[in-house]
């Protein structure tokens, strides 16, 4: 009985590691795939070349004729679609990951890292920036006030609910409640300066706020490689001890979890991970949120294997949603077909959640 438990558990585990391989394979698949989705008209040869002469030092360099038709393919590979892939993967998978960490520590299946007001105090800084010119930091101007308004009131949620945190004993669901009541203060802000705001300003401020990968180059994918190295090695490292948490407080308690203040550092260490993204690519929606659904159909819900299962399938989600984008005229911004896909799914989740309530 114990033999068959034991390799019960076993064909479990190489299935779960089977479906990571599975979807890491697709991703890397389209990732390369992307690479040649351009208006340009770039083939997956010209990807391959390019790659292959990177790799091998042969890079080719600025001439005349056929000389300069290859430089000119190399410069849009590497400048254009290979950062906005790049980009397209760590937001995906950052933002995923949060999400499936926000999930079970508050265990509310309806939160994402959005919820407690990082997207839209992010959105609040950009437009302050963008309309009036004020920079929290002094010295910076333009597309880097954003960035840094962004970055810097992204944080701020987070700072009050843990400010809030030190004088209160808080559960998980008064940190979301406080979340989504800075959430709407700031939309309340964002919404006065839109208002009053310029044309351009305003068509600005509402691209930024649906997210985009247009904007992101070679120099931007290194923060977001850094935020999600940082949320992944984090996340990996307290995976157990947020599957403890998952069973619930006076559990966790027992069993030597201290949740309060484990809560309290994910808040943050997500917060960080989620500004990093958010002040370079706007508020992709829809990914924390749906993409820990997916994995949990495949992979179940040990935070083990749920995270980098998540991490992957919001890569592929974005990257999918950016390659529609570039396929199609009028160049919208990703998080608009991010919210196509995530809505319908998003509704569908409430639905079950619905069915299955007890009354």
């Amino acid at each position: 009985m114990r033999s068959e438990k034991v390799s019960g558990y076993r064909r479990k585990a190489r299935r779960r590691i089977l479906y990571i391989a599975v979807f890491a394979v697709i991703c890397l698949i389209i990732s390369v795939y992307s690479l040649s989705v351009s208006k340009f008209g770039i083939t997956m040869s010209d990807v391959f070349t390019s790659i292959v002469n990177h790799l091998t030092g042969n890079v080719p360099e600025r001439g005349t004729g056929q000389q300069y038709y290859l430089w000119m393919l190399d410069r849009m590979i590497m400048e254009d679609t290979l950062p906005r892939t790049v980009a397209g993967v760590t937001v995906g998978a950052a933002l995923a990951m949060c999400g499936a960490m926000m999930q079970s520590i508050t265990r509310n299946p309806l939160t994402d890292p959005y919820t407690i007001g990082i997207s839209s105090a992010a959105l609040f800084g950009v437009a302050m920036s963008i309309c009036y010119g004020i920079c929290i930091v002094p010295f910076f101007g333009g597309d880097d006030a954003s960035i840094v308004n962004a970055f810097v009131f992204a944080l701020v949620p987070s700072a009050v609910i843990i400010f809030v945190s030190t004088f209160k004993k808080m559960s998980s669901t008064m940190m979301v409640l406080i979340g989504i009541g800075m959430m709407y203060m700031f939309s309340a802000f964002t919404t006065f300066m839109k208002f009053n705001a310029e044309t351009e300003a305003l068509h600005e401020i509402y691209e930024w706020s649906l997210g985009t990968l247009s904007k992101t180059s070679s120099s931007t994918t290194i923060p977001l490689i850094i935020a999600f190295v940082l949320i992944l090695v984090f996340a990996m490292a307290v995976a157990n001890r947020i599957n403890v948490m998952s069973t619930g407080d006076n559990m966790s308690k027992s069993l030597g979890v201290n949740p309060v203040r484990l809560r309290i550092v994910c808040f943050l260490m997500m917060s960080v991970a989620t500004a990093i993204c958010v002040c370079y690519t706007g508020s992709i929606g829809f990914v924390g949120l749906v993409a820990p659904h997916i994995a949990r159909l495949f992979v179940g819900s040990d935070n083990k294997v749920l995270i980098p299962t998540s991490a992957v399938i919001g890569a592929l989600l974005v990257i999918i949603s950016d390659i529609v984008v570039r396929s199609i005229p009028g160049g919208l911004p990703v998080g608009t077909i991010t919210a196509l896909i995530g809505s319908p799914m998003f509704i569908y989740f409430l639905y079950r959640q619905r069915k299955n309530a007890a009354f």
